[in-house]
């Protein structure tokens, strides 16, 4: 009995629950990698954007861009039309 006493602790419980939670977010991030892709270019392109507190036409055009290639992965990702 004191054997099942060992594995059964909270420290276990919260341990299996991390791994559950890490398994799922890497099933998820691999099933949407391009989504994943296209919002990490959106969130740089707003980054560089942003450095001198000023947008230029080129540069929010070329955050738009991203933002509809954001939106495009998404639709992609759920109903696989392209």
């Amino acid at each position: 009995m004191e054997i099942i006493g060992e594995w059964l602790s909270w420290s276990n419980l919260f341990y299996m629950i991390g791994l559950g939670v890490a398994g799922y977010a890497a099933s998820v991030t691999s099933k949407n990698r391009n989504m994943v892709i296209q919002f990490g270019e959106f969130i740089k392109a707003i980054e560089d954007g942003m450095r001198d507190k000023k947008l230029t036409k080129e540069e929010k055009d070329l955050i738009m861009k991203e933002a509809l290639d954001v939106a495009k992965a998404f639709v992609q990702s759920k109903w696989k039309l392209w």
